[in-house]
């Protein structure tokens, strides 16, 4: 009675799974067990599902194999088969299919593959579309291969993760002479058992060449390994690797952060452009940064949101290839005063002409160092916004010599008041400003006013005022102020 009892309850969840013809058929947590596969496969029409999750449902090889053989997934394009207990044999029949011809990925975290069963995906001659295998947590590696599976690797196979198996030296050795990672582009080896050895049958192996994103984490890899990776010839296409909680020390860690700087500057240079913007650059990767000479062949260079504070800055303005930078974009990082000061007594950045300082913890003990740069005389773009500056920070501002050629200022979020405002419209050597972005302040109608009888005023092209204490009556003043339509941008 329960058999039928679950029976029926199986044919109810599959009759409202069904029953609007979506794309996705999710049928995990169901426990419908190899049975419930049989009788999916050979009564109802699957030919409208693109994925299909069987996710924790007990199935076995057996399951796998009548899956594999059901002639109505011929639209099937991805397969989850998440924490069940399915090994090699179901893994070959799945490989040897012939009715899955679109099948795009497959996941099988958390199953019993090992070595043969994996190997038969990675060169299977019937899924032709696979490009993306996931076998977390099987047993890959638990025995050396007696047998390979013939074939070539499937040629779109672009991701294959074998995170957390039971990888060895001896496995990536058979596996590189498979030639099993000729095509993957995104290679995850990580907590396995992987030693220098290993590590240097990857660095060694032409067949890694098409490698984007390597992860070696959490191994038994220590300095041999990790200088074997970094002085690769075959990783040249790397743009991220990832290898911490390894055996390697302070001679391996500088290896590879000199590697990374070398793959960032050869990757994520354009021209004469460098955008470094979010890849969690921290102190030790701006040093291995700072000392590599193609940095010479940068004009701009942006840093924006990483990791780096004043002794990241330092490691930059000791650098003797930012001979010919023009632009530095340092914001949303803890440069503080201390890095400011470095900044402001380096020679190396003396053809600076923008520097972005934008949310970096700066005040006006930055200001006036900056201000009194032997240096740093040639600046036409400043971006102040988002810092402390105070009215003595925007007095300094507006005092200096070394401030003689801004065209462009922004002091979006600084508490800039009508006080800081007068400063800089009567200031006797921002003569060259044309351009002022000032959003989120403390601007009333009086420096509305006082802007309106300068001199300055024609010279001015761009502003920005939103966000500020102006009154309804302010901003029709300024649309209507015939003083205030030389401006090619004004907003407010």
């Amino acid at each position: 009675m329960r058999l039928e009892n679950k029976d029926v309850s199986l044919i109810k969840t599959l009759n409202e799974k069904l029953a609007d013809k979506n794309s996705i058929l999710d049928l995990s947590y169901e426990r419908i067990g190899d049975s419930g596969i049989v009788f999916l496969c050979r009564n109802k029409d699957l030919s409208h599902v693109k994925k299909l999750d069987l996710s924790w449902n007990e199935l076995t090889n057996d399951g796998l194999s009548a899956l594999s053989e059901t002639a109505s997934l011929g639209g099937l394009m991805h397969l989850v088969l998440n924490a069940n207990q399915i090994g090699d044999e179901g893994v070959r029949c799945l490989a040897a299919s012939k009715k899955l011809p679109n099948l795009e990925s497959v996941e099988l975290v958390n199953n019993e593959v090992s070595d043969f069963g994996a190997l038969s995906l990675v060169k299977s001659q019937s899924l032709l579309n696979l490009g993306f295998i996931d076998l977390e947590m099987n047993q890959v590696g638990r025995q050396k291969l007696t047998q390979f599976p013939d074939g070539a690797v499937v040629s779109k196979l672009r991701v294959l993760n074998l995170r957390r198996n039971l990888l060895t030296d001896e496995t990536i050795s058979d596996w590189a002479q498979a030639g099993a990672f000729e095509k993957v582009v995104h290679l995850n080896l990580g907590w396995n058992h992987i030693t220098n050895k290993g590590a240097s049958i990857l660095a060694h192996s032409p067949t890694l060449s098409r490698l984007e994103i390597l992860a070696i984490d959490s191994n038994d890899i220590g300095d041999l390994g990790a200088k074997d990776i970094a002085s690769s010839k075959h990783l040249n296409n790397l743009v991220q690797l990832y290898m911490q909680d390894n055996d390697f020390g302070r001679t391996g860690e500088m290896a590879l952060r000199t590697m990374r700087s070398r793959i960032l500057v050869e990757k994520k240079k354009n021209e004469d452009k460098l955008n470094l913007n979010e890849q969690s650059l921290d102190n030790k990767d701006l040093a291995s940064l700072a000392q590599y000479e193609r940095l010479n062949e940068v004009a701009s260079l942006s840093l924006r949101n990483n990791h780096f504070d004043y002794r990241g800055i330092q490691e930059l303005a000791n650098s003797p290839y930012l001979l010919n930078l023009r632009s530095l974009n340092l914001m949303s990082n803890k440069v503080g005063d201390k890095g400011l000061l470095l900044l402001a007594e380096s020679p190396n950045l003396s053809q600076l002409e923008s520097l972005n300082l934008e949310n970096t913890g700066i005040t006006a003990l930055g200001i006036l160092a900056l201000s009194q740069s032997p240096y740093l005389k040639k600046l036409k773009e400043l971006n102040l916004s988002d810092n402390k500056l105070g009215e003595k920070g925007f007095h300094v501002l507006a005092g200096s010599d070394n401030f003689r050629n801004l065209i462009k200022l922004s002091t979006s979020g600084t508490s800039v008041g009508d006080a800081e405002f007068q400063a800089l419209v009567q200031s006797q050597t921002l003569t060259q400003l044309e351009e002022l972005e000032t959003m989120g302040n403390l601007i009333t109608r009086k420096s509305l006013d006082l802007l309106a009888s300068s001199p300055k005023l024609a010279q001015w092209k761009k502003m920005d005022l939103r966000r500020n204490q102006l009154k309804d009556v302010d901003l029709i003043f300024l649309a209507d102020s015939p003083k205030f339509k030389n401006f090619a941008t004004l907003r407010f």
